[in-house]
């Protein structure tokens, strides 16, 4: 029996093409590379298939325990050579399996063994291995599935969605979705129901990423469990442990860096973020059995009491053999190891460590020493009136990452720290805030205080001057006044308020009083103006753009008006249709409809007491006219007409003070006494007038 080699062969590992040599002996099948070796024993061969990868023809391995092993790049001549040594050596036939090609984006999903299979009349579209998805998401009557990424290909699979509908006419079927969702986190390792937890950590608040997760603590993985996410974070993906208090004093962050980062949708999580309150005690039970005792040693108890954030940090210390790593001596103006600070404006804090920066957050990060070529403070100059500066890290890639609106006070602390670490400065001046020297200081500096100060200053000087108290002289007030008051008139300038051309004559109490010759001329342009603010104001216009018209005043000795035999009937049946919780308007709508209903006998009765009503308002109608009711006396449509005054030619009247009677043509009586204008209209003048607002009223009333 001779050995069956092929060369150029690819070995296919989460997308990635191994090139390779694929070797048959008698009792196995070996792929070796310069990266990966891969033996398949014919004892765990559960079967063999002859189907295209890569658009190439290929091998695949059933193995027993589920999963398959899968190499291309033969050529289709290799099939006859490949089948008769396995079937003469190792007695196992190869099937060969064609794929389904016409581009069906529909067909049947299951879990066969540890692979996703996805077919379509009984023949297979695609497969994928369980082993590949990191999360498996069930929403209603879809299946979400996102898988792990490899860092060393440019393009790979991210996530799948599988539909799943429901037939109406099967009842209480099963749910597919979480069904399928069981069995793909079952094979996907992202359960470990059969192991038993070394503890159980519930309600843990996760900044990032956000939401509270309950956390199982295993030995060889940790699972978090979220109302929408699960993962399942192997120990050997943990590579550093971070546990820094918050600048506020009560809380702490503890970090848990990450190689493969996680997913979460499209955004990936290189670290993940606990924050703990620190004044929680909370006692842990651990679990160990006997080769826990021996792995761990004394290093954990079986008890833990104390601060939550110490127990979890002890647990994760000793599962994960690592050490964690906490703020060195470097210690910020508010008196913790953290600065506060903004990266492309999100808000948070800079911790200066011992071997590195670590920032929380958003994004987390942690630039260690050795890869930083040298650091900037901008903005930090001793002149400056800005309380903020920016820190920028320059990296040995050729990439920056600036940390904005740190507050002034922390410039000499972390220039100092830069110091000790041997850390390259491009600006190196450091800014001593002494709130003692008057030159340093930012309040020197300060422009708008420095104004307010020599304000206040010169206000201080100015009492002291005037601190004698002087007694209040009227008669000097009022002349002052006077004298400002001529000074205005004689400039031309106009008055403040309306000029009243009547005031000064009911001052002198004549109205025949000589002006000054002096302010004749200021008097007449005053007048003037006045008479053009005299002028009629233009109507008022209604929505329709037409004038409005005056309400009339209703006479309440006028009659009531005749009601309408639906009316009468309303009122009388009004609550016999109303319900408890209708409107008006909908009281109205019934009432109408079922009036429409009624039949002509119904509404006799009600039309004839609507007759009588009729007949008694026309009767009380007569004798109301006929006593003089809806005259222009009684009613304000009419308006008294205005008469010209024979006052003297620069002397004008407000219309306040013009009189409507006959008498108001006399100038010569006083005017200590002002009489308001009589609504009766006694003039002979305005009996046209009258009579016509009669007769507007007359048709109104019918």
């Amino acid at each position: 029996m001779t050995d069956l080699e092929f060369s150029n062969v690819f070995l296919e590992n989460m997308g990635v093409l191994i090139p390779g040599t694929l070797k048959f002996d008698g009792t196995s099948a070996v792929f070796k590379s310069d990266k990966k070796i891969v033996k398949v024993q014919v004892s765990d061969i559960k079967g063999i298939r002859w189907q295209k990868l890569g658009n190439k023809p290929g091998i695949r391995f059933a193995l027993q325990d589920g999963s398959s092993q899968r190499m291309g790049g033969f050529k289709d001549s290799d099939f006859e050579k490949v089948n008769l040594f396995t079937d003469s050596n190792w007695n196992v036939r190869i099937v060969q399996s064609d794929l389904f090609i016409k581009g069906w984006n529909y067909g049947h999903a299951e879990v066969k063994g540890k692979n996703i299979l996805f077919s379509s009349e009984k023949q297979p579209i695609f497969e994928i291995p369980c082993t590949n998805v990191s999360q498996c998401v069930a929403n209603k009557n879809e299946a979400i599935l996102e898988f792990h990424q490899n860092e060393n290909i440019p393009v790979s699979l991210m996530e799948m969605r599988l539909y799943m509908p429901v037939d109406p006419e099967i009842e209480d079927e099963a749910d597919k979705v979480e069904e399928f969702k069981n069995a793909v986190l079952a094979y996907a390792g992202l359960e470990a129901e059969t192991e038993q937890p070394i503890t159980l950590l519930t309600d843990i608040l996760c900044t990032t990423p956000r939401g509270r997760y309950d956390i199982k603590v295993y030995p060889t993985s940790i699972a978090l469990h979220g109302k929408t996410y699960d993962y399942k974070i192997p120990v050997k993906s943990i590579n550093r442990l971070f546990l820094v208090p918050h600048k506020d004093g009560r809380h702490v962050y503890f970090v848990l860096s990450l190689n493969p980062p996680i997913r979460q949708g499209q955004t990936r999580y290189s670290y993940l973020v606990f924050e703990f309150v620190k004044e929680d005690d909370q006692e842990m039970e651990i679990t160990l059995t006997d080769e826990l005792e021996e792995k761990y040693g004394n290093n954990l108890k079986r008890d833990l009491d104390g601060p939550l954030y110490e127990n979890v940090s002890i647990l994760f210390k000793v599962v994960c053999n690592l050490k964690v790593t906490v703020p060195g001596r470097f210690i910020g103006n508010s008196g913790t190891p953290a600065i506060q600070c903004n990266h492309k404006q999100n808000p948070g804090l800079l911790y200066p460590m011992e071997k590195g920066f670590l920032f929380i957050h958003k994004p987390v990060m942690y630039i260690r020493f050795e890869e930083i070529s040298s650091c900037h403070f901008a903005r930090s100059d001793a002149g400056t009136v800005t309380r903020t500066f920016d820190f920028e890290v320059d990296l040995k890639n050729g990439s920056s990452l600036m940390f904005n609106t740190m507050e002034k006070e922390e410039n000499a602390k972390l220039f100092d720290y830069l110091n000790k670490k041997d850390i390259k400065i491009r600006n190196s001046t450091r800014i001593d805030n002494k709130k003692n020297d008057v030159d340093s200081s930012d309040e020197e500096h300060d422009p708008y205080k420095a104004t307010v100060t020599a304000e206040g200053r010169g206000k201080d000087n100015t009492d002291d001057d005037e601190s004698t108290d002087e007694d209040y002289d009227l008669d000097k007030d009022l002349k002052k006044q006077k004298i400002d008051r001529d000074s205005s008139e004689g400039s031309g300038s106009e008055p403040d308020d309306e000029y009243d051309s009547g005031s000064e004559e009911d001052a002198s109490g004549t109205g025949e009083s000589e002006p000054d010759e002096e302010n004749s001329g200021n008097k007449k342009k005053k007048s003037e103006k006045t008479k053009k603010s005299r002028e009629p104001m233009k109507p008022k216009l209604g929505k329709n753009g037409k004038e409005k018209k005056e309400k009339k005043v209703k006479d309440p000795l006028e009659p009531k008006r005749a009601t309408t035999a639906y009316f009468l009937w309303f009122q009388a049946n009004r609550l016999s249709f109303k319900e408890d919780g209708d409107t008006v308007a909908d009281v109205a709508k019934k009432g109408g409809a079922k009036w429409k209903e009624m039949g002509s006998d119904d509404k006799k009765e009600w039309e004839e007491k609507a007759a009588k009503d009729k007949a008694r308002y026309e009767a009380e109608m007569k004798e109301y006219k006929k006593n003089g009711g809806g005259s222009s006396s009684a009613t304000t449509s009419a308006k008294p007409a205005k008469k010209a005054t024979t006052s003297s030619p620069t002397k004008y009247k407000s219309k306040e003070h013009i009189s409507d009677s006959d008498d108001s043509d006399s100038d010569e009586e006083p005017k200590k006494e002002k009489k308001k204008p009589s609504r009766e209209a006694t003039s002979s003048d305005d009996s046209d007038e009258n009579d016509i607002a009669s007769d507007n009223s007359d048709d109104d009333s019918d």
